[in-house]
């Protein structure tokens, strides 16, 4: 890949099509459209045996949890429907809210404050976003 020199411009992007179950869902702060409080984007990659996700609105850029992608894509039985205990996906909605919304660093007395009632509540969302995104891809 090479970086854009001053004056230069994209003049395309090229992205292969996926034919697998992908799923998007957002949440906004009230009814109808909005801007979302979060996002969630998921692809079944089933030929590679693979999770893609991506957790918007949350960050200035679309945030990837690859840790819990590659964790989920583990225990997934590919060649039994795609069949995933529904413990896995309640864990997965966690691992992906914890891994984009981490909790706070120790403090030099060893201490952890906790995170604000309103970034847990994003966190709930963003955990609650990505399970039923997983779910309905493998429904």
């Amino acid at each position: 890949m090479e970086m854009l020199r001053g004056g230069e411009l994209i003049g395309y992007v090229r992205v292969p099509l996926l034919h697998a179950p992908q799923v998007f869902l957002k949440a906004t702060g009230r009814t109808g459209p909005g801007r979302a409080v979060a996002s969630v984007a998921l692809v079944l990659d089933p030929a590679r045996r693979g999770v893609r996700c991506a957790v918007g609105a949350i960050a200035p850029m679309p945030l990837r949890p690859l840790d819990a992608e590659q964790w989920v894509a583990r225990l997934i039985d590919w060649d039994n429907n795609r069949a995933i205990v529904p413990e896995a996906l309640n864990a997965f909605g966690e691992y992906v809210a914890a891994a984009c919304i981490p909790d706070p660093a120790p403090g030099v007395d060893g201490s952890v404050a906790e995170l604000p009632p309103a970034v847990l509540h994003l966190r709930r969302t963003v955990a609650a976003l990505a399970r039923r995104a997983l779910g309905r891809a493998l429904s």
